[in-house]
């Protein structure tokens, strides 16, 4: 990367900050609950504002009513591109009633956007896509592209992830940044998710001659305990800690007087950088098989595998973003941890792509009845999305 050069820091005007919260509001409006996703429609908004702002655009259908979004502002090719991404879809609305309509959008005089997605990612997805028109607007062009691929299905499956991945989007991108909520702090590691599901088939008889059959809810238990245990090999990670389990449901037996044959449990495990999934999966295989026996088999079946994310605090992916947002605030840049995952489990682990999640809105809303942001919070994060191609490839040449 070449020397970036001092230039005054990227600012919005108030026309500018109304445009970005009209735009936030617009796709907090469209219902994108995933399920079913619907996320075409906030992705055909995209596409016609950022085709308005002078920037290459692309619908990617992927089924009914879905769509991935590539938006792309060319560089003169010299570098690697700079990707941003972020989901369309959110999550359900849950019980509890809100105090503005969950797609009403409502804007406080005191500058707070409420609405399903306005922390989750809608914000984040706005203030990307803002910051990179702002450069458009200035007619910037980089050494390497800047491209904003929205996703579909980030909050179920990450599908939207999965077939970016495959359709090559990740080729020659050389830095990834992920808008997530992190109340404008840098994450440079979250730990990943595997979701395991263990079922035990055991032998029916009654209760009162127990001998006579194969316990299954016992055998399942007594594994559980064994991977709970479990020792993932790896050293504590100085960012993420330890790789941890969790026993999130089990279920088993009729009624009970039956010695039950069946019983089934779900298993959440988060995992660090440092662990492989696939040889995870193995070695959790193979203590699965050492437990089959007494007329029960046992089965593992992986329902979830969003690996871990993990770049170096020192890489300068990192530190172009300290001086980014430290040139977009009155306060020094921060860096902080998620236990959340994201599309990066998808597209970081198999291609090595440094990466960093970076996003307006504070995570603890995520999610939440209520969610909102402040419109301070979207305004500076899109300033740091047209200031960090700055820092990440040195001067941009107009």
């Amino acid at each position: 990367m070449s020397h970036v050069e001092s230039t005054a820091p990227t600012t919005l005007d108030a026309d500018e900050a109304a445009e970005l919260v009209e735009l936030t509001r617009a796709l907090i409006r469209i219902d994108t609950i995933n399920p079913p996703g619907n996320e075409r429609a906030a992705a055909e908004l995209l596409l016609e504002r950022a085709r308005a702002w002078g920037l290459q655009a692309d619908l990617v259908p992927l089924s009914d009513n879905r769509a991935n979004l590539d938006i792309r502002l060319p560089g003169d090719g010299s570098e690697p591109a700079l990707m941003y991404c972020g989901h369309l879809d959110t999550v359900p609305l849950g019980e509890e009633s809100w105090t503005h309509g969950p797609h009403e959008a409502h804007l406080d005089p005191d500058g707070v956007l409420w609405g399903r997605g306005a922390v989750d990612m809608k914000g984040g997805v706005a203030a990307m896509l803002y910051g990179v028109a702002l450069l458009a607007r200035r007619s910037v062009r980089p050494p390497g592209d800047v491209r904003l691929l929205a996703t579909i299905g980030e909050e179920v499956d990450c599908a939207g992830a999965r077939a970016a991945l495959e359709q090559g989007a990740m080729d020659e991108v050389g830095q990834l940044v992920i808008a997530e909520p992190t109340g404008m702090e840098l994450v440079a590691a979250h730990k990943g998710a595997l979701f395991l599901e263990l079922t035990a088939h055991g032998r029916a008889a009654h209760a009162a001659m127990p001998e006579q059959g194969s316990n299954a809810i016992s055998h399942l238990i007594r594994l559980l305990e064994r991977v709970e245990q479990f020792d993932f090999g790896v050293d504590e990670h100085p960012l993420l800690g330890r790789p941890t389990v969790s026993i999130g449901t089990i279920t088993g037996g009729s009624v009970v007087n039956i010695v039950p044959d069946h019983c089934v449990a779900q298993v959440d495990v988060r995992t660090t950088p440092d662990v492989d999934h696939a040889k995870l999966v193995q070695r959790l295989e193979k203590l699965v098989g050492a437990h089959r026996g007494d007329g029960v088999e046992l089965e593992l079946r992986v329902t979830g595998d969003y690996p871990a994310v993990g770049t170096s605090p020192d890489h300068p992916l990192v530190t172009a973003a300290d001086r980014a947002l430290s040139s977009v605030s009155d306060e020094p840049a921060s860096r902080t941890t998620v236990s959340y995952f994201s599309d990066g489990s998808i597209l970081q682990p198999p291609t090595g792509v440094p990466t960093l999640l970076c996003g307006p809105g504070d995570p603890n809303l995520a999610h939440q009845t209520n969610e909102r942001v402040q419109v301070s919070e979207l305004v500076r994060a899109a300033r740091f999305f047209a200031e960090l191609p700055g820092h990440v490839f040195g001067r941009s040449r107009g």
